[in-house]
This record gives structure tokens, C-alpha cells and sequence, in this order.
């Protein structure tokens, strides 16, 4: 399933050639941030929307009924086949880190991704892991990961459970650290620690009003002092681990996913 990218204007791009959307449990879709001069809606003007189920609605009931009606029985779906990436090497950069979880993100694995700015190919890279879930933030909002991994690990305590954060968002719910370790829950922790809100940077820059000042700057920073995540997962309970290379991250990853516990690995950006 490809994801609707991010950026407005790549979202754009994306869905311009569709002339049809059939929506199923899901809103037509529009921008996270309404920048003045920009058209919140990701759609052509030609595109027909149709809503066959809204959220909260019977969707799997929806497609049944629209199978039928098409008396299709799902016998010509082209059976798809992708590869996992190899194990990348080197300086850590952001297709490499996306690389490292598509080449080693186990069977039945649960991914709850709030990376962000920084995991924006995480999906085009795990397409040919695995069987596994991928559970995403809603709304542009921040804070969920942490205590969203908690949730699926409760749930499905067999299960791996890989979680994709950054230093920003990760600092909304810290504490779900401690629940992780008080509780043993079987979680991978990636804090992505760019020392930055590069989304309120990005949407800064669409507002017209120029290069910000030392003070709006400042409230884009996280800084001064640098947030040690290794530190504050030890003070919670948690054993972490910094790393500073592909072949750290892909070693780390792989470490995490065998333990039985709670881990966690800081990634410097």
C-alpha cells in the first residue's frame, strides 16, 4: 500500500492523474496545515470522490457488498513480489536508516512510526519485509509513538514490536519508558535525534513572512542541553544504546528484536 506522501505539494503530485477516489473508512484528503495561498485539498479539480464507507462504518462490509455487486471474487489479484534491501553500510544517512529496517524487521513484527521527517522512506523500504502492521499518527499530531507501542505490546505481547520516534515527539511521553520496562514489554525504541522541529520549520517557511528571528529559531531547536536518550532510558529502566554508523544501527535493530525486553536506540542526525 503506498502511503500519501507527507509534503503538500508532493501529495499533489501523487494523486493528480486520479480521476476517481473511492474512500473506505477514510476522509477525502487534505493537507496537515492550512498555509495561506495553498489549497488544503490533495486532489485535481477533475477527481471524483465517492465514499463507500466513512470511518467508524462497516468498511470490511463495504468492500464485500462491492465485490459482490461486481460479482468479483478476488481470484486475478496479481500476486506482487519485492525484496528485502540488503544490510546497508557506512555513515548514517536517512535512505540507509530506512534500508536497515526493511532488511531486518522480523515476521508479524507491529511498527508504530512517528519518525516523521526522518522516516519518510521507512514504507517504500519495508515493502518487501515480512508480514507485518503499521501503525501511523493521525492528524500531524505528536506524542503517540511511545505510548502507542505500549498499547500494541500489551495487545500482543508475542509480537515485536518496533517503534519510530524522535527526540521532539519522543519528549511529549518519556515516561512510557518506565511502563515499558516496569511491564517487560517486547519493544524496540528508535529515537531519531535531529535536535530539531523541522516540520514547524518547513510550515514556517510557507507562511510568507520570511527567514525567522534568534527567537522564533530558538523555539525550533531542541537544545541546549542536548536530550541524552541513552541516559534518560537507563534513569526509566530501559537499556539503550547510541550508535554512529549503518552497521551499529542494523546490529542494534537486530539486538532488539531478539531481546525480551524493552531497548533502545538513539540515532544522532
Amino acid at each position: 500500500v503506498e502511503r500519501i506522501q507527507y509534503v503538500l505539494e508532493q501529495a499533489v503530485e501523487q494523486l493528480k492523474e486520479f480521476r476517481q477516489l473511492i474512500l473506505v473508512g477514510a476522509p477525502a484528503p487534505i493537507s496537515y496545515f492550512a498555509s495561506p495561498g495553498k489549497n488544503s485539498v490533495l486532489t485535481s479539480p477533475e477527481c471524483e470522490i465517492h465514499t463507500l464507507a466513512r470511518p467508524g462504518e462497516d468498511a470490511a462490509g463495504a468492500l464485500d457488498a462491492l465485490a459482490a455487486a461486481l460479482s468479483y471474487n478476488g481470484s486475478n489479484v496479481p500476486a506482487g513480489k519485492a525484496e528485502r534491501p540488503p544490510l546497508p553500510d557506512g555513515d548514517i544517512t536517512l535512505p540507509g536508516l530506512a534500508a536497515a529496517v526493511g532488511a531486518t524487521l522480523p515476521e508479524n513484527a507491529i511498527v508504530v512510526d512517528e519518525s516523521m521527517t526522518s522516516g519518510r522512506g521507512m514504507m517504500a523500504a519495508t515493502i518487501g519485509a515480512p508480514p507485518h502492521d503499521w501503525l501511523a499518527n493521525t492528524g500531524g499530531s505528536i506524542g503517540i509513538a511511545l505510548p502507542l507501542a505500549v498499547g500494541a505490546a500489551v495487545a500482543c505481547p508475542k509480537r515485536p514490536v518496533l517503534c519510530l520516534s524522535a527526540d521532539g515527539s519522543g519528549l511529549y511521553t518519556a515516561q512510557a519508558l518506565w511502563t515499558m520496562a516496569r511491564e517487560g514489554l517486547k519493544v524496540t525504541t528508535v529515537i531519531f535525534a535531529n535536535r530539531v522541529y523541522n516540520v514547524l520549520k518547513r510550515e514556517f517557511s510557507y507562511l510568507g513572512v520570511g527567514d525567522p528571528g534568534p527567537i522564533v529559531r530558538n523555539l525550533f531547536e531542541i537544545g541546549r542541553p542536548d536530550l541524552d536518550w541513552v541516559l534518560l532510558a537507563k534513569g526509566l529502566g530501559v537499556p539503550g544504546t547510541r550508535v554512529a554508523s549503518l552497521n551499529e544501527f542494523a546490529k542494534a535493530l537486530r539486538e532488539g528484536f531478539e531481546s525480551q525486553g524493552p531497548t533502545v536506540i538513539e540515532v544522532p542526525l
